[in-house]
């Protein structure tokens, strides 16, 4: 007996492939970029519009609450109705919001319009990491997925050196800043023009005959003929798709639970200091804007290494273990380095090792981990809802931080600041410890993972052969 889904799993990784992680990525790419350019652009306009903490604090949370929005809607759309119905309409918003942006004539324009630019940008994120999670052959999905990850952070360090540039243009560089996000948009656009539907999605949906199609294309070597002939002996009962209410119903509870509040956590701290970096480096003595930026390009670039170093050992150590050795550093760092600023103002050598090992250490665990597993602990009809809902609450975490921080930062100053965001880090390490055992998707196939939570889970088709 054979299946699609082997089929699929089965496959040599292709240039079909790696078009899907590219294609893909690329959307992960520009909320890496604008979500990091913000960074820059808010050292112009504090001074320039004369910002106050609670006015800064919109600006950095607008994005991050319509990617809210856009990652709970988008998820269950692409289950309901595939994968690519948005996948050019996403990109599109996010073009159309990045130039008026540029255009932006008052604080409150801005902030409506980087929400709606966050709204396609959360739509992205359950529609690019299901794509590829149901794409890419089973002992290949978590690099393909890890890989595909690493353009977040490719997006963000782009982002730092373009704004290191546009900082010598005058006040008005923060419109060049936020406008320069959407030619990396268009590129997406042309390069997800045609692609497929999932084959797992046609398959979910009683289409087989589509999924053989697709798999064709991607594989001209498969032997599609004999599918065919076997599909009219082959009777598949109907596959009904469940309400999204079922992510709580209690087999599945404890898996929502783990997709959703590490998640949380982690973006609580990891997003506070991606957009307020630059910022928060003048308490600790860093004053000069280039100064400050040439900061955040190392920041990035050691993130972007602890993604990679993830993609070429995940197959060998999976995605739990992971997730929980990087909480764990993220305590000892952050912690570390809020003790000591409680006495005395930290010194320099002690800044580069606490900072820049939390950021490897977060991104070679959860801040990548938590993008990776909804996708593959969910079946497909769940799927992109599973990472829509993780996607939403995580970015209602993240815009909460973001909103707080500069109020926070300026009651409890820069030592309270670190041990909060390390209790944080505790928090996601407990539920991690409590909820991941028996969880690690590994090299196994997508449908393997998903029947551990339920006897009701099933291969939708199965074609005798």
């Amino acid at each position: 007996m054979h299946t699609i889904h082997a089929l699929l799993d089965d496959l040599k990784i292709n240039k079909q492939h790696r078009r899907i992680v590219l294609a893909a990525g690329l959307g992960i790419f520009l909320d890496g970029y604008d979500l990091s350019i913000i960074a820059v652009a808010l050292l112009l306009l504090k001074p320039d519009w004369h910002l106050s903490a609670v006015a800064t604090g919109l600006l950095g949370a607008a994005t991050l609450a319509g990617a809210a929005l856009g990652g709970l809607v988008g998820g269950r759309i692409a289950d309901l109705f595939g994968r690519k119905v948005l996948y050019l309409i996403d990109v599109a918003a996010f073009f159309m919001a990045a130039l008026l942006s540029g255009v932006a004539w008052d604080v409150s324009s801005l902030i409506i319009f980087r929400f709606f630019l966050g709204v396609g940008v959360g739509m992205d994120y359950p529609l690019s990491s299901s794509y590829i999670a149901e794409f890419m052959p089973k002992a290949q999905r978590g690099a393909g997925l890890s890989w595909a990850f690493t353009l977040w952070m490719i997006g963000a360090v782009v982002s730092a050196v373009v704004g290191l540039v546009l900082l010598q243009a005058g006040p008005n560089a923060w419109r060049w800043m936020f406008i320069s996000g959407a030619l990396p948009a268009l590129a997406v656009l042309w390069l997800r023009r045609n692609l497929p539907e999932t084959p797992r999605w046609y398959i979910a949906h009683n289409r087989p005959e589509e999924a053989i199609q697709v798999l064709h294309s991607m594989s001209p070597n498969v032997d599609a003929q004999s599918l065919r002939e076997a599909l009219p002996r082959q009777a598949p009962e109907p596959v009904q798709m469940r309400a999204w209410a079922t992510l709580f119903a209690p087999q599945w509870l404890g898996r929502t639970l783990l997709v959703v509040i590490p998640w949380m956590m982690v973006d609580v701290s990891a997003y506070g200091l991606i957009v307020y970096l630059p910022i928060l480096l003048g308490g600790f003595g860093i004053h000069s804007h280039t100064d400050a930026l040439l900061w955040n390009v190392l920041f990035d670039l050691i993130a972007l290494c602890g993604i990679a170093s993830l993609a070429l050992t995940t197959r060998r150590i999976g995605r739990v273990f992971p997730q929980i050795a990087g909480f764990a550093l993220n305590v000892f760092f952050l912690g570390a380095l809020g003790l000591v600023a409680l006495y005395m103002q930290p010194p320099i050598w002690l800044l580069v090792v606490t900072i820049f090992g939390y950021t490897f250490f977060n991104n070679f665990g959860p801040a990548t981990t938590t993008w990776l597993l909804p996708v593959e602990i969910f079946p497909t009809d769940l799927r992109a809802s599973a990472h829509g809902l993780a996607t939403a609450c995580s970015r209602v975490a993240a815009a909460t931080s973001v909103f707080l921080l500069p109020s926070v930062h300026t009651a409890v100053g820069n030592g309270w600041l670190m041990l909060i965001l390390a209790a944080t880090a505790l928090a996601g390490l407990l539920v991690t410890l409590l909820l991941g055992r028996d969880m690690e998707p590994g090299i196994r196939s997508l449908e393997e993972v998903s029947e551990v939570a339920g006897p009701n889970i099933r291969a939708a088709v199965a074609i005798v052969d």
